[in-house]
């Protein structure tokens, strides 16, 4: 079976891993898997939904198997006694007119029984179908079989892969294509699942060992095929052949030793486990040298930074050019170049720079091609920071490389071109954590009423950590809520830093840093080169050329970095912690049970036992000022304008002088004080604790726990003085509120009011130059208010030059920009039924493949009510992103169904690409303008009479450029841009709009005339 592997597998998955993963399907046809591959029944059943309480059974299939070969069949269509809802009939392709005549569901449970009599059963994802066919008396008897799940096999196995569902590791595989329909399920669960136990098979046999020790076959039947391969240690005779074919470094051989002589850890004994010989195994070949600063060679009078010159850059952009070898039909762009010269003259004369470039420009390579070059010069690592994660893997695993192969073909003597992504801590797994997890052993949590065991998220987890370099989790398939993200993860505070056994190479995240500062370019988030500055540095390697890529979005990502705030949920968290009357929760009963005082006096352990006493003392007092303070942030809701509504749960409020006057207020700042003080208290006393704990043996992990207390506590201190008793021009007030009693969501934030400021005091003071990109930056052609916003040319660190270069697509010819002059405001009460119409005949008109981008959430859901039953009966699909439904999964399906539409909310105003037919229109209903109750918007204009057309004006344009951006994503895209708001008409600032956008091909009409227009276009 030939598969695409390559597809499937995450980005950075090590070499040998890949190889591993390639020889799974052909090993698996020649292998013998004992009592895994003898009278094995694969089941899959079909539904008319997801509740185990509502829904009910339509289709039943499952297969007998033997060596590989199937060699019986049961299916049968179920007759569930309710209609099959139009979704679930267009996934599966069961429809009512199927089932109509067929069994009952006991009676076909009746037979499945008798089919299935004693066999193992295996199930993608056991747990749905052992539910829906042991609901019944005539399906209780294979509660006693056997249930093994063929997800769970995939997930521990493979945790490489970027999806587990079926169809994908079909796809990966080359099995028997999966169509939704039950018989088709299991003839490809039965091809995948010999796949995941060839898999199972050639992991590390210690590590199988302990993945089988984690929990019982009781509460984890799955466990059966660890504990199998765990008992049969290495290749059994039969496979041998098999083995051989696999390449050496995977084989499993159990004589094999390391270059020092050393028996692997990968085959050595059963009990052999361990995560640090797990991570040498992995890592041992790799080494990291940091590159040297720029500001040395800045302040050397001997030596000086070498930039590229105006020539080679120039010829870089040519066919026969650096960046025209990497691409098959390159055609050179003249804003490409010109931008790349930008960049280029920026970086050697020490200057910032930014850069609005149109779809097609291909930007990322205009400053990527000066920032290696300035890179490998002088030996240094420049920096790109991105706002979404699917750029900053298109950098790392695609540009980059392609980049890099490109300059090694015109010098095979140089050095290969580096880049390594870098993100926060919490995006890491903590080894220290996780191995103090594996050894306290898989727990029974209970999740949405069911007790499930935390073994198979645990294997996951493990697993990963075995077929990975330093990768963060972001796309590990984990189920969290039985393995929190805390309990696995880090923070800086909690780091142990050089007392930790992994510090260093082995370590995620400190791993991942050596390698940032080893490489050439280094990709990171807006986020974390933020968080950088507002933490004075530590966080990334001593970067002084940087390239901020989506840059639209830099300023609110910097403002959230400089912000400050008094969390309610993480002031009780931290309290229970201090408080808790169970000692395994309380942190200074943990520190009496973890501590061992070796040889320690009577007066020494007297001492350190009156210290946790003073620390229990005070975090009780803690605790109770911060449940009244908590307690108090609810009375904030007196101030909210529309607390007789029914609106939203959350509500912002600004803090604005009246409310701080008010005897309310006064009451939150009182109990603020309170929990200041007992917090200073509290400070004291942990840091006695951690002091006396800095010399004792094995101490670290408490020491730095009750050190990170201390921390937070320092920082509530901080908020308090600035948000409740003295607060600073520099920020605007806000509180967050809810309006539900019984849950706890409140948090007063301190926002920068100007961002650019403390940008001029930490980014600008430390770079040579930042260069910030973004198709969408201007604003009626002016960069004013971006420029303003991220301090830019406001003092001497900060000189900028701004540039626009209009996209490399025929935008005019491509996209019709249709404004409804027809239409009332929104604020009219005609408006609703006028869109609902314009909505319903444009989706006709266009037959589909339509995006309407909301800023409302219950004007969407009353939308879709109406338009989708209109459209179903023109045959055309619409779908809602409703509460709870995945974000990946609408654009997954969008993106899968050329006809699809899809109403959506702010999720999809960015970052969605859908290029050719799968979209030929947008519509933007209203303009998407900033809450008039937003606190960073009301302080704005209580200091400025021009706030609104300064900042909420701009903010707004720049997100209906985004929007339309959307449509245009290639050079052959065509669409139409429909903008449904009259104020474009009747305001003033309606032409700033129109204006800034792409396309100047503006036609004002009436909406009958636009529909008319788009079915005449769709005729053509």
């Amino acid at each position: 079976m030939q598969g695409d592997l390559l597809a499937y597998i995450s980005d950075g998955t090590p070499q040998s891993i890949i190889d591993r993963y390639a020889q799974l399907s052909e090993y698996a046809q020649r292998a013998d898997f004992g009592e895994f591959d003898r009278d094995i029944v694969v089941i899959d059943t079909e539904t008319t939904g997801f509740s185990f309480n509502h829904d009910e059974l339509t289709q039943i299939a499952a297969a007998r198997m033997d060596k590989g070969e199937i060699v019986g069949w049961f299916v049968t269509f179920v007759n569930p006694g309710k209609p099959i809802p139009e979704d679930v009939a267009h996934l599966t392709n069961i429809h009512d007119s199927d089932v109509a005549d067929a069994p009952t569901p006991s009676e076909a449970l009746a037979q499945l029984v008798e089919f299935v009599g004693s066999s193992k059963l295996v199930a993608h994802n056991a747990a749905f179908d052992r539910t829906f066919t042991t609901r019944h008396p005539n399906g209780y008897p294979l509660l006693q079989n056997v249930w093994l799940d063929s997800l769970d096999l995939a997930r521990i196995a493979l945790p490489r892969l970027k999806s587990h569902r079926l169809i994908d590791l079909v796809r990966t595989f080359g099995a028997p294509v999966s169509t939704h329909r039950a018989d088709d399920d299991v003839a490809a669960t039965c091809a995948v699942f010999r796949i995941l136990l060839a898999a199972v098979d050639t992991m590390p046999k210690p590590l199988v060992a302990k993945i089988a020790s984690l929990e019982t076959p009781d509460h984890w039947p799955t466990q059966a095929v660890f504990n199998y391969f765990a008992d049969h240690t290495g290749i059994s005779e039969g496979n041998a052949a098999a083995a051989s074919e696999l390449p050496a470094a995977e084989a499993i051989d159990a004589s094999r030793e390391t270059s020092s002589g050393q028996l692997s850890w990968a085959t050595g004994p059963l009990d052999m486990f361990s995560i640090q010989g797990l991570r040498r195994d992995r890592l041992r070949k790799i080494e990291n040298r940091p590159k040297i600063d720029a500001d040395a060679l800045a302040s050397d009078p001997m030596r000086e930074i070498v930039y590229p010159s105006k020539e080679e850059i120039e010829q870089a952009f040519r066919s026969d050019g650096l960046v025209g070898k990497l691409y098959a039909s390159y055609e050179p762009r003249k804003e490409q170049r010109e931008m790349s010269m930008a960049v280029r003259d920026a970086f050697a004369a020490s200057e910032n720079l930014v850069f609005e470039a149109g779809t097609g420009v291909g930007k990322s390579m205009a400053y990527l091609v000066p920032l290696a070059e300035t890179a490998q010069r002088n030996n240094i690592t420049v920096g790109v920071a991105t706002k979404t994660n699917a750029l900053l893997d298109q950098l790392v695993y695609k540009e980059v490389p392609a980049l890099a192969a490109a300059l090694a073909k015109e010098d095979p003597n140089a050095k290969p071109l580096t880049c390594a992504p870098l993100k926060g801590f919490a995006h890491y797994p903590c080894l220290r954590k996780i191995r103090s997890v594996v050894e306290d052993g898989a727990q029974v949590k209970e999740v949405q009423g069911k007790e499930l065991s935390q073994a198979p998220a645990m294997a996951a987890l493990v697993s990963f950590i075995e077929q990975t370099e330093y990768d963060d989790i972001d796309g590990l398939k984990l189920d969290y809520r039985l393995l929190p993200r805390k309990i696995i993860t880090t923070s800086s505070q909690e780091c142990l830093r050089r007392k930790c056994p992994f510090f260093g190479n082995l370590c995620f995240v400190h791993g991942a840093r050596k390698r940032a500062e080893a490489a050439d370019i280094l990709v990171t988030n807006h986020s974390l080169l933020f968080c950088d500055m507002a933490a004075d540095g530590g966080l990334l390697p001593p970067i002084r050329y940087w390239a901020i890529d989506e840059a639209h979005g830099a300023e609110a990502e910097a403002r959230r970095a400089f912000s400050i705030e008094l969390d309610a949920e993480s002031i009780l968290r931290d309290a229970r912690r201090l408080s808790a009357e169970d000692p395994r929760r309380n942190v200074f009963a943990h520190a009496e049970r973890r501590v061992v005082l070796k040889d320690a006096k009577e007066e020494s352990e007297t001492l350190f036992f009156a210290l946790t006493q003073k620390g229990k003392t005070a975090g009780e007092a803690y605790r109770q000022a911060a449940e009244a303070f908590c307690a108090s942030l609810k009375g904030l809701l007196f101030f909210d304008p529309n607390k007789r509504g029914k609106g939203y749960e959350i509500v912002e409020l600004w803090i604005n002088d009246d409310i701080r006057k008010s005897a309310t207020f006064g009451d939150v700042a009182e109990k603020g004080s309170a929990l200041r003080e007992t917090a200073e208290k509290l400070i004291v006393a942990c840091q006695n604790l951690v002091a006396y704990l800095e010399n004792i043996e094995d101490a670290a992990a408490v020491q730095r726990e009750i050190a990170s207390i201390a921390i937070d506590l320092k920082e509530q201190v901080s908020a308090v003085e600035l948000i409740l008793k003295n607060p600073g021009e520099a920020f605007a007030y806000s509180a967050t509120l809810c309006r539900k009693r019984d849950r706890v969501a409140e948090k007063l934030e301190g926002l920068p009011v100007n961002v650019g400021a403390k940008l001029n005091e930490t980014l600008y003071a430390s770079t040579h130059s930042v260069v910030f990109a973004s198709a969408t930056l201007s604003v009626n052609g002016k960069f004013d208010g971006f420029t303003s916003a991220m301090g830019l040319g406001q003092s001497e660190f900060s000189p900028v030059r701004t540039y626009q270069l209009d996209s490399s697509y025929d935008f005019d010819k491509n996209m019709t920009v249709y404004v409804v002059s027809d239409i009332p405001e929104p604020n009219d009460g005609g408006y609703m039924a006028s869109l609902q119409k314009l909505l319903v005949d444009a989706h006709r008109a266009q037959q589909g493949s339509m995006l309407t981008l909301f800023t409302n959430r219950r004007e969407m859901e009353t939308c879709f009510e109406y338009v989708q039953p209109r459209l179903k009966s023109d045959d055309l699909r619409l779908v809602c992103q409703k509460w709870g439904v995945s974000v990946k999964g609408l654009r997954d399906d969008f993106l899968a169904d050329e006809h699809l539409s899809l109403f959506a909310l702010k999720s999809f105003w960015e970052g969605f690409d859908a290029p050719g037919a799968t979209l030929k229109g947008v519509v933007i209903p209203k303009l998407p303008f900033a809450k008039p109750t937003d606190p960073l918007s009301c302080e704005r204009a209580e200091r400025d009479d021009q706030a609104w057309r300064h900042y909420v004006l701009p903010a707004a344009v720049l997100e209906v450029k985004q929007a339309a951006g959307r449509l245009i994503r290639r050079a052959d895209d065509t669409g139409a841009l429909i903008l449904a708001d009259h104020r474009l008409v009747s305001k003033g600032y309606g032409k700033t709009f129109l204006n800034s956008l792409p396309s100047k091909n503006i036609k004002i009409m009436k909406a009958s005339e636009i529909v008319a227009e788009l079915e005449a276009a769709r005729r053509a």
